[in-house]
Order: C-alpha cells, then sequence, then structure tokens
C-alpha cells in the first residue's frame, strides 16, 4: 500500500516538472519573439514636397465694377440710366358711326351706308368709310374698325333718327288752314287748298294728295342727305307731292326704291 502512495506521488512529481519545463520554454520563446518585433527596423516612406501654390493673378480693375457700381453709400455711381418714357397720348374720341340705310345680297352682299358730310352708297366688306374699315355685316349687326379696334353695333341703332326741326316748318302750314266753311280775314271762303301733283293738275286728281293728310303716315324720317324715307303703309302713287317733298320710285332688279324728296 505505501509502495503504491510512492509511486503516485512520484508520477505526480514528474508531471509537476514537465508542466513548468514547457511554461518555461513557452514563455523564453514568446519574450524571444516580442525582441525580434521591437527589434525590427522599418524603412522610411519618402515623402514627396508639396505642390507650389499657384501664382497670383495681377489686380484687374475691371473686376471691381461691380462694387463700384453698386455702392449703397453713393447713387451717383449708378451705371444703370433710368429715361422716363413720355406718357401716352390720348386716345381722340371716337367720331360718329356711319348711317345704315339697308343692304343688298345679290352677287357680293353690299351696305348702303353715309356719312354726315357725304351721300348713300354702298360699301363692301374691308372698304372704308370716312374714319372706319367695315369688316362684316349681316341682317342685324354691322362690324366697322377703328384704329386697330373692333366697333360692332346693331343696324337698328344706326338707323337715321328723324330730325325734327326739318319737319317742324311744315307742319304749321297744315295746321293753320282754316277749317271748311270759315271765312279768312281778306281772304275768299273755299276748300282747304290742294297739292299740285307733278304734271300740274289741282285738286284730288290722280297722283295728288291733299294737304290734311298727316305726313307720318306716308313719310318715314328725315335722312342726312334731306330725303325723307317711305313708310309701308304709303300707298300713294308716284309723283305725289306732299309738305314739299316729292314722292321718287325707281325700280330696279330687286324692287322698288321709294323717297320722298324736297321740291326745288
Amino acid at each position: 500500500m505505501n509502495r503504491r502512495l510512492v509511486l503516485l506521488n512520484l508520477a505526480l512529481l514528474g508531471l509537476t516538472a514537465v508542466l513548468v519545463w514547457m511554461l518555461r520554454t513557452n514563455w523564453f520563446g514568446a519574450q524571444a519573439r516580442e525582441r525580434a518585433v521591437l527589434d525590427l527596423q522599418v524603412e522610411p516612406k519618402k515623402l514627396l514636397a508639396p505642390p507650389s501654390p499657384p501664382l497670383a493673378k495681377p489686380v484687374s480693375p475691371a473686376e471691381y465694377l461691380e462694387v463700384a457700381g453698386k455702392m449703397l453709400f453713393s447713387k451717383d455711381r449708378n451705371p444703370t440710366v433710368v429715361i422716363e418714357a413720355p406718357p401716352p397720348k390720348p386716345e381722340p374720341p371716337m367720331p360718329a358711326l356711319p348711317s345704315y340705310h339697308g343692304q343688298m345680297a345679290i352677287g357680293e352682299p353690299v351696305a348702303f351706308l353715309s356719312t354726315p358730310a357725304g351721300a348713300q352708297r354702298s360699301y363692301h366688306a374691308g372698304e372704308t368709310i370716312g374714319d372706319f374699315k367695315l369688316i362684316s355685316f349681316d341682317r342685324e349687326t354691322i362690324e366697322f374698325e377703328w384704329h386697330g379696334k373692333s366697333v360692332q353695333r346693331k343696324v337698328e341703332e344706326l338707323r337715321p333718327k328723324e330730325v325734327a326741326q326739318a319737319a317742324a316748318p311744315q307742319r304749321p302750314a297744315a295746321a293753320a288752314s282754316p277749317p271748311s266753311g270759315a271765312n279768312p280775314a281778306g281772304g275768299n271762303s273755299g276748300p282747304i287748298k290742294a297739292v299740285t301733283a307733278l304734271g300740274g293738275s289741282s285738286g284730288n286728281a290722280p297722283g295728288a294728295k291733299t294737304d290734311n293728310t298727316n305726313d307720318d303716315s306716308i313719310m318715314g324720317p328725315v335722312q342726312s342727305d334731306g330725303t325723307r324715307s317711305c313708310v309701308p303703309s304709303d300707298t300713294s302713287p308716284a309723283n305725289t307731292v306732299q309738305s314739299g317733298f316729292r314722292k321718287n320710285v325707281i325700280m330696279t332688279v330687286v324692287g322698288a326704291i321709294c323717297s320722298w324728296e324736297q321740291v326745288k
């Protein structure tokens, strides 16, 4: 029994010696490697010289024009000269539009127009009448151009209006006629004065109208040229004279053109 204990102690002692020897060997090896690394000489790298900076450009006065032109404390150094434009001229007033008398659509359509200073005549689209240019027209509207602007009106607005001053001197003559059977002072009693027709006959002959007929029933408004238009209800024949106007009827391919002209 004691022999076995002795052998076990000897085996443990030998194992301990082996472990101590291996520890010492590894320690010396680690020391050797450390010295080898520390003693290793690293060759230094060559350092290149830095590039030389670019040369400074010479100062140019032209590069400081913006600084001089936008100086906050000197307004007179602003190179921008502001030229004030003159105010636009006021647009002249538009003159009176031409008067509308009708239109005809046989072939190329034409419109019958007149100016206050001119007689009535036909105009095609694109022609100039006074200060206006006729652009287009139809049965309801008509369009002009004035100074590059479009002027559109209804044809009823451009029809000539009645001039009351032209018809006023004729009305008192009919109103002042004495009634039938009266005997005016200094004159002979008799019937109302009859209107003479173109043929020279008096009384109620064909082609004549008596003075007691209302002008408005057979005559239209006074036109710009001094004539008066006819009304649809007028059934008097041509060459009838009424209140200083003679009825003139012209036959054309489109029908009769009727007007009342002053007797000269």
